[in-house]
């Protein structure tokens, strides 16, 4: 697994939680359906959080996530967050990529709505890509609030999309 776009986007996030103030990250956001960048942040990291604290049990169930309002609503306790989540991409070894069973549904884990076959680093591409999604929503609640200047242009763009632009710009 490449290790690289994971530490990319994260640290893309930390770089905007180290700028932006207290206030705009939990303002609600008309285009982003009354949610917050705060929220959305929040939303991305859980993702993460749960792909390695269910490692283990060789399940994983992304609708387990804590909603922890701390993440949505401090800045420093995300940025401490994804430094952890960096330190744990950090340690990451081929063997770390075994199988384990995706569940999803409202059922609970008693009885999913859906159960599917997958792979630890499979789940963690899902969440890298899950991440790039919401950096593109957050990047949207930037807009609103005039704040995108605290971000670059490739915030929130899929690497393939970058480097199609790229191509196209030459």
């Amino acid at each position: 697994m490449n290790k690289v776009p994971h530490k990319i986007v994260l640290t893309d996030l930390k770089n905007l939680l180290l700028k932006i103030d207290s206030h705009s990250f939990v303002k609600k956001n008309k285009n982003l359906s009354e949610g917050s960048i705060g929220e959305h942040f929040r939303h991305i990291i859980e993702f993460y959080q749960c792909c390695f604290l269910q490692k283990e049990s060789r399940v994983i169930n992304y609708d387990l996530r804590k909603r922890n309002k701390e993440l949505e609503e401090n800045t420093d306790y995300g940025i401490q967050i994804i430094n952890s989540i960096l330190i744990d991409i950090n340690k990451l070894q081929p063997t770390d990529d075994y199988s384990l069973t995706l569940r999803s549904g409202l059922d609970g884990e008693a009885n999913p709505l859906i159960e599917a076959k997958s792979s630890f680093f499979r789940e963690l591409t899902y969440c890298l890509d899950h991440c790039i999604h919401h950096q593109s929503l957050i990047k949207i609640g930037l807009l609103e609030q005039k704040l995108d200047y605290l971000i670059d242009d490739t915030f929130g763009v899929a690497f393939s999309t970058q480097k199609y632009r790229e191509q196209c710009a030459s």
